[in-house]
């Protein structure tokens, strides 16, 4: 790990620290207000085609089936789209919530629609039950509901994407220096991998145990090979298990290739004693907002 001038370890952890929380306020708002207008489109269809939640139907779910999302959170109390799918006789409703649908079978589609009739919360459509002005609650449902949903999936979306980005940053720093990318699915010998490039995910061969996948592995233009596990991490505590992770790794890779290099690329929330530990088992250190450093290492 590169330091400038009177720079400490401690002084880049908290940049790292700042960089992420700065790349997640600004995602996580962006997935949340998209997943809220979203579900609140496919509420509105929903109550606009059963009388508000009176009448439901299986062509209701047929026409659009990615309101069984929704009518997962509906019930009481929400449920997994496995738990749903097994109401139904099913295994998952998982096809059914994608961005090109599958379309569920009649029968299937009935025993949805007859679960979430039997088991609507009571909280959520008061008006079925009370005396209370329906327009306005209806309007205070759709809020409440949609804001559930978009909350989880704001998330779910923010952890795919986060991995997805740092990973495609560094494979484009690796491009930059002018590594070639190939594709392999098995490294069981560093001849498997050409000098001069890099393969993204890939299973490793290791001695003694299970093949390790690595998120990268290069081979510098002078023939060593060079692992690199990427992790962005957004909470402290999970910053341990994720250090023990790429530590592992490490043993087991330097086993079968005592004379290869192991690195870390890393973003987050990462404590500078763990950062420590990672320098005293000889593992490499790149940072997400230096990726400048990474590039001279294969220039």
């Amino acid at each position: 790990m590169q330091l400038s001038g009177s720079e400490s370890v401690e002084d880049v952890v908290q940049e790292s620290q700042d960089f992420e929380e700065e790349i997640f306020l600004d995602a996580i708002r962006d997935f949340y207000e998209q997943e809220f207008e979203r579900n609140k489109g496919l509420y509105d269809y929903v109550a606009d085609h059963t009388n508000n939640f009176r009448d439901f139907s299986s062509e209701v779910i047929r026409e659009e089936p990615n309101v069984v999302k929704l009518l997962r959170y509906l019930v009481k109390p929400p449920i997994s789209q496995m738990k749903f799918g097994q109401f139904a006789g099913i295994t998952s409703t998982d096809s059914y919530e994608k961005e090109s649908p599958t379309t569920p079978q009649h029968d299937t589609a009935e025993q949805m629609a007859d679960f979430v009739e039997r088991n609507l919360d009571e909280r959520k459509v008061p008006w079925l039950n009370e005396d209370v002005d329906e327009e306005y609650e209806v309007e205070q449902s759709r809020e409440w509901v949609c804001d559930i949903i978009a909350q989880s999936e704001a998330k779910t979306r923010y952890r795919n994407w986060r991995k997805d980005v740092q990973e495609e940053k560094v494979a484009e720093t690796m491009l930059k220096a002018g590594l070639e990318k190939v594709n392999i699915s098995l490294l069981e010998s560093e001849d498997d991998i050409p000098t001069g490039s890099f393969t993204p995910e890939t299973k490793v061969s290791v001695t003694g145990g299970d093949h390790q996948k690595a998120d990268f592995v290069a081979r510098e233009r002078d023939g060593g090979l060079v692992f690199i596990e990427a992790k962005a991490i957004g909470v402290k505590i999970d910053s341990y298990k994720r250090i023990k992770e790429i530590r592992n790794k490490e043993s087991d890779w330097r086993r079968t290739h005592p004379d290869s290099t192991v690195a870390a690329a890393l973003s987050g929330w990462i404590p500078e004693s763990q950062i420590e530990t990672l320098l005293n088992d000889d593992i490499t250190v790149f940072w997400e907002h230096r990726l400048d450093t990474l590039e001279s290492h294969f220039s």
